[in-house]
C-alpha cells in the first residue's frame, strides 16, 4: 500500500495530479482545506491524501510500458474511469492471448500422441485386418504440463487476489483510524485532556480561523469552550457555536462613541490618527454631521499639519457646509490656542495627516503636538480590509500616541471580521465605531460586541 499527500491550489488540480501519478484506482483518504491568508491577493490550497495498492501500481506501470507514446498522452487526459477500463481491457487481452498460446501448444502435443496407428498404415484388406478396440486405437488424452500449470497458477492467483484485497482493506482501516486519531488531537485541547475533539469543535475552530481570528486567540476561545462544555454537548454543533459566541461577546471590548443622550459636560475633544487611505477624513465628516445635525451639538473642526507640502483639506468645504468653525494648526501651541478659542463647542474633531506606521519621525512629531494637552482623546482609525499582519504593524507603530480606542472603516468591503477582534485583543483597546461606504450621511454605527460576533461567526 502506497500513501501520498498532494497539495494544489484547487481540488481538481490535486485530483489530476493523483490520477497522473498513482493511476485511476487510487483511493482518496482525506481532503483538507489549508487556511487562507488575509487580504485580496492571498490564496489558499487543498491538501489531499491518497492511497493505491501495489498491484494497481504494477498494473499501471506494465500497461504504460507497452502502449504507444502518442496514445499514452491521450490516455493521460482521459477520465479516471476511462483509464481504468483501458488498463483492465489491455490486461484481459494479454491474459487471453497467453491462454490461447498455451492452448495451442497443448493441442499440438496432444495431436502427436492421440493416435497409435496412422490412418495411412491401416491395411485395405478388411478381412486380414484385426479390428482394433477403441481403447487400444486411441490413447487416453494427457493434459499438457503447460496448461495444467497455467490453470493451477490462475486458481492460486484468484486466492492470492482475494487475500491481497482483504489485506489492503485492513491496512486502509488502520490508516484511516490513525488519521482520525491525529486529527482529533487538536491544539486547543489540554495535553492532559482525556477527551478528543469532535466535529462540532473542529468546525467552530475552523470557522474562527477562516474569519481571520488570530490562531492564538482562536486556541484560547476553543480551549475555554471545550473545558466548559460537557462531554455530550461537545458533539452538539449548536451548543458549541453558542458557547463560542458567548465567549466572543464577553471578551469583545466596545465603547460607544456617542452616548444615547447628550449628557456630556464641557467639550469633548477627539483626535483621529492612522495610516494613509484608512478614511479618517470621511469618518470625521460622518461623525461631525451626526453630531451637528442629528444631536444638535456645537461642532468645531481642527486640522493638524506636520508638513508644508500637504494638499488642501477637504474638511474646509465640510466646515463651511455645516457652518462650523475650522482651524489649521502645525504646532502644540497653535493647537492649544485653537482648542481654547473653540471652548464653547460641545465636540471638537481633530484630523491628522495619514502617516506610515514605519515613519517613526512623523509619528514622533504628531506625538509632540499632542503631548501634555489634557482632554484630547486619540482614536486609531484602521481599514477593516487591512491584512492581519499590517494591522498589527499599525497598532505597534501608532502605539507611541497612546490611542484610547479603535475605529474601523470600510466594513462593507471586508470579508474577514476576525482581524478586528484580534487587533482589539492584541492592543487591549475597545472598539468604538464601525463605518461603511463613502456616503457622509449615517453610514456608520456605534461598535457593538453583538455585531462583531455575528460577523465573525457568519450568523447575520
Amino acid at each position: 500500500m502506497q500513501v501520498k499527500k498532494f497539495e494544489a491550489p484547487t481540488l481538481q488540480e490535486a485530483l489530476d495530479t493523483i490520477k497522473r501519478e498513482l493511476g485511476p484506482e487510487a483511493i482518496i483518504l482525506q481532503t483538507k482545506q489549508n487556511r487562507r491568508g488575509f487580504g485580496l491577493m492571498s490564496k489558499g490550497s487543498v491538501e489531499v491524501t491518497a492511497a493505491v495498492s501495489e498491484r494497481a501500481t504494477e498494473k499501471k506501470t506494465q500497461v504504460e510500458k507497452r502502449i504507444p507514446e502518442g496514445y499514452k498522452q491521450r490516455l493521460a487526459q482521459a477520465s479516471a474511469t476511462r483509464q481504468a477500463d483501458v488498463y483492465e481491457s489491455y490486461l484481459e487481452k494479454r491474459i487471453e492471448k497467453e491462454r490461447v498460446q498455451l492452448t495451442a501448444q497443448g493441442d499440438q502435443s496432444a495431436a502427436k500422441r492421440i493416435t497409435a496407428v496412422r490412418y495411412a498404415d491401416i491395411e485395405d484388406d478388411v478381412q486380414s485386418t484385426r479390428v482394433v478396440p477403441v481403447a487400444e486405437a486411441v490413447q487416453e488424452y494427457v493434459v499438457p504440463a503447460e496448461i495444467g500449470a497455467a490453470i493451477d497458477q490462475y486458481a492460486q492467483s484468484k486466492n492470492d487476489s482475494f487475500a491481497g484485497l482483504q489485506e489492503e482493506i485492513n491496512q486502509l482501516k488502520i490508516l484511516v483510524e490513525e488519521l482520525r486519531k491525529d486529527r482529533k488531537r487538536s491544539e486547543y485541547l489540554d495535553s492532559d485532556s482525556p477527551y478528543s475533539a469532535t466535529d462540532a469543535l473542529e468546525s467552530a475552530y475552523d470557522l474562527l480561523l477562516q474569519s481571520g481570528v488570530d490562531r492564538r486567540f482562536a486556541v484560547g476561545i476553543m480551549r475555554d469552550t471545550a473545558r466548559n462544555l460537557g462531554v455530550e454537548r461537545r458533539a452538539d454543533h449548536e451548543a458549541v457555536l453558542d458557547a463560542v459566541a458567548d465567549r466572543l461577546l464577553r471578551q469583545t471590548r466596545v465603547e460607544a462613541f456617542f452616548d444615547s443622550e447628550n449628557s456630556a459636560v464641557g467639550t469633548r475633544i477627539d483626535a483621529f490618527v492612522g495610516a494613509s487611505g484608512t478614511g479618517k477624513t470621511a469618518l470625521i465628516a460622518k461623525l461631525g454631521t451626526h453630531s451637528s445635525r442629528g444631536r444638535q451639538e456645537k461642532v468645531g473642526i481642527i486640522r493638524v499639519q506636520v508638513s508644508q507640502e500637504e494638499a488642501s483639506d477637504p474638511l474646509v468645504i465640510f466646515a463651511k457646509a455645516l457652518h462650523v468653525p475650522y482651524r489649521a494648526v502645525s504646532s502644540q501651541e497653535e493647537l492649544s490656542v485653537a482648542i481654547q478659542d473653540m471652548s464653547q463647542c460641545n465636540r471638537l474633531f481633530i484630523d491628522t495627516p495619514g502617516v506610515s506606521p514605519r515613519d517613526a519621525g512623523q509619528i514622533r512629531k504628531l506625538a509632540s503636538i499632542f503631548e501634555g494637552l489634557r482632554g484630547v482623546r486619540i482614536n486609531l482609525v484602521v481599514s477593516a480590509t487591512t491584512r492581519d499582519q499590517e494591522s498589527r504593524e499599525q497598532g505597534k507603530g501608532f502605539g507611541t500616541l497612546r490611542p484610547a480606542s479603535l475605529m474601523f472603516t470600510r466594513l462593507d468591503e471586508c470579508f474577514s471580521f476576525g482581524a478586528i477582534y484580534s487587533l482589539s485583543q492584541q492592543l487591549g483597546l475597545p472598539v468604538s465605531v464601525f463605518s461603511n461606504g463613502k456616503k457622509v450621511t449615517e453610514q456608520w454605527e456605534n461598535a457593538s460586541a453583538e455585531r462583531l460576533t455575528a460577523s465573525i461567526l457568519n450568523i447575520l
